[in-house]
């Protein structure tokens, strides 16, 4: 009777995750059981990249990605907010670095398709990790259609619905457009849903017509427990520019 050894990489992918927040830590758990050692995490600021740092049982920390971007880093997962997507990833880029980027990777085309240009050239990995391509039920479907199962498409049709800013007494930074850029409920989430719909059908999106509407004229200045259902403390009430539905 013989056995067999799984061999170790070679090489453990090294990554350096920006923003240590809920969907950083997402990225932290994912990036270490598919086998990786996270090296780094860059915060907005010293305090906050050492407290992430620490909490993650990670060494090195920064308050600015130029300083993390060693070349033994192989890869740099974005988790900040929108707005800064696209700058953190062209500095990726630019430093012949891997890169994972949460979406909306940009609210422009024109860069957008600047930064797909820049990852060729470079012969670089650059991902937007929409998740819900992976669920089984998911990719079941689209191998019926690629079998030839569903003949021709003549109507798709579908929704994204979330109810965590429901409340008018919570908040986030996703409100802020100078944070979370003019789009939120279609950039943020609703990206997700025009990927999903591309990657079953097999066809790319051409032309929108859409009707958006701000359900929640006023939230609390400051952010709150979105999730928890407890009320912001914030009495300062400001106007919100960005849409509730899309």
């Amino acid at each position: 009777m013989s056995h067999g050894v799984v061999a170790e990489p070679a090489h453990r992918l090294r990554a350096v995750i920006v923003g240590s927040g809920m969907i950083g830590n997402v990225h932290r758990r994912a990036a270490i059981l598919a086998g990786a050692e996270i090296v780094g995490v860059v915060e907005h600021d010293l305090q906050a990249a050492q407290d992430a740092a620490e909490r993650w049982e990670v060494r090195n920390y920064y308050d600015c990605l130029a300083d993390a971007l060693e070349p033994d880093v192989d890869v740099v997962h974005i988790c900040t907010p929108n707005i800064t997507h696209a700058e953190l990833t062209r500095l990726t880029l630019l430093a012949d670095t891997h890169v994972i980027c949460e979406k909306p990777l940009c609210l422009d085309p024109a860069e957008g398709t600047e930064l797909a240009q820049l990852a060729e050239s470079r012969g670089l990995v650059a991902a937007i990790p929409y998740i819900y391509r992976y669920h089984p039920l998911v990719r079941e479907i689209r191998e019926r259609r690629l079998a030839g199962e569903f003949g021709r498409l003549h109507l798709i049709h579908g929704s994204y619905l979330q109810d965590w800013l429901l409340s008018p007494k919570v908040s986030s930074w996703r409100v802020d457009s100078d944070r979370g850029g003019r789009s939120r409920a279609f950039a943020d989430i609703g990206s997700h849903w025009c990927d999903l719909v591309e990657w079953v059908a097999g066809q790319q999106i051409s032309a929108l017509l859409a009707d958006t509407a701000i359900a929640v004229p006023e939230r609390p200045a400051q952010s709150g427990p979105t999730f928890s259902g407890a009320s912001a403390t914030a009495t300062q009430q400001i106007a919100v520019q960005t849409e509730d539905i899309a």
